[in-house]
């Protein structure tokens, strides 16, 4: 599922956002290792802040992976927590292929016991 958030609106996406963050986080969502985060896995798009990450919600609430804005950034893990949003961690992974950070992404979340 992809939902889109512009001027501060959730939606459901109703048509194909073409940018490559986009297409890079299909693809990441696509090798999710194990079928529960394939399953659950969100694609949302901030236009807003022009953004875009893979949501699952998690025991301890919303988690979000946010892909990097340019070649050389990271990926951030961001907990939506209620006091606002918090990095719990991130990894280089602009170089690596899309399966290797799908793995990365599952064993994140298993190793703390989030799914």
């Amino acid at each position: 599922m992809e939902i889109v958030i512009s001027g501060g609106k959730v939606a459901p996406s109703t048509g194909e956002i073409t940018t490559p963050q986009a297409a890079k986080a299909r693809r990441i969502a696509n090798f999710l290792p194990r079928p529960e985060l394939l399953r659950d896995a969100v694609i949302e798009h901030n236009q807003d802040d022009n953004t875009t990450s893979i949501r699952f919600e998690t025991t301890a609430g919303p988690i979000r992976i946010l892909l990097p804005v340019a070649p050389g950034f990271e990926f951030h893990i961001i907990h939506d927590s209620e006091t606002g949003p918090r990095i719990l961690g991130m990894f280089r992974g602009a170089s690596l292929p899309v399966r290797a950070v799908a793995f990365r992404i599952s064993e994140f979340l298993r190793t703390r016991g989030l799914k």
